[in-house]
């Protein structure tokens, strides 16, 4: 583990998230990820055949963190870390012209040190739900780098709220829910994209996305497997509540009520008990 550009850079040999540091302003038990300069890479070998892309060395992709998710067990198991790149269109790598891929498709992934797992999309929902797959049967190496803020400061009263958000502060969300049947705990962070406020009652209300949840549905071993991309929202009047709309097979319907096809939309709402903070991160 070596400390690079503020952040912690974990090589593919360590299965353990990032080291958690500490708040000086407390409360929040670690300060607040700083998204915009945190990063997962990794390194591709050469493929056996290069019709598609032209990579006889293999490729480095780096690609901006979108959200995290840490699955502690309870029962004495430890935590493990999953993160969520940001998207991009399907390319045909290095290629002189014609880069885009067609049909396009939106290349996303969810990645552990060990794991990943695509959540990308076509335009409609083929019918097969993709599994995690072991990073080292794929890649050469792959690094999370997670930079956090110099400081963080916990905003405790929908007042400090208000004040972070007029200020343009960068906000960050933790929600913590647990599993109903698992001695599991979701330690979910993410960047707060739209807030709403209204400084003359001091009302806020947060909805954003994506970010990654368990789906308690699912009947899945392994954590990679029940995790589904999701928005969520939650206010002022019910701060200990998170409201989640997860991304899932939706029907498409003619006129008639007969089925076309079926998208990844997000459809399914789920509401849970959860331990919310909501973080600014000071410069």
């Amino acid at each position: 583990m070596a400390l690079a550009g503020g952040g912690w850079i974990l090589p593919l040999a360590c299965g353990t998230p990032p080291t958690e540091s500490s708040t000086s302003s407390g409360g929040s038990g670690r300060e607040a990820c700083n998204f915009q300069a945190s990063f997962m890479t990794w390194d591709y070998p050469p493929p056996a055949y290069t019709e598609k892309h032209d990579i006889p060395f293999g490729n480095i992709a780096r690609i901006q963190l979108d959200a995290m998710i840490d699955v502690i067990d309870d029962s004495g198991g430890g935590r493990e870390r999953f993160v969520l790149i940001q998207p991009c269109r399907t390319e045909r790598v290095y290629k002189e012209d014609r880069l885009f891929q067609i049909p396009s498709a939106e290349y996303r992934v969810i990645y552990s040190l060990e794991q990943h797992r695509s959540v990308g999309k076509a335009m409609t929902y083929g019918g097969r739900r993709p599994v995690g797959r072991l990073v080292k049967d794929t890649y050469r190496s792959l690094v999370i780098d997670v930079v956090t803020f110099p400081d963080t400061r916990v905003l405790r009263t929908p007042a400090e709220v208000n004040d972070a958000t007029a200020a343009n502060h960068p906000l960050v969300g933790r929600t913590e829910i647990k599993d109903p049947q698992l001695p599991l705990r979701y330690v979910i962070e993410y960047p707060i994209k739209t807030m709403n406020i209204m400084p003359k009652d001091n009302s806020y209300q947060i909805d954003t996305g994506p970010l990654l949840v368990p789906d308690f549905d699912l009947d899945q071993a392994s954590a990679i497997d029940r995790l589904e991309m999701a928005h969520v929202a939650f206010n002022h009047k019910a701060p200990d509540l998170a409201e989640f709309i997860l991304r899932q097979p939706t029907p498409v319907l003619d006129d008639d009520g007969r089925e076309l096809c079926r998208v990844l939309h997000y459809s399914k709402v789920r509401v849970h008990a959860a331990r919310n903070t909501l973080l600014a991160g000071i410069a």
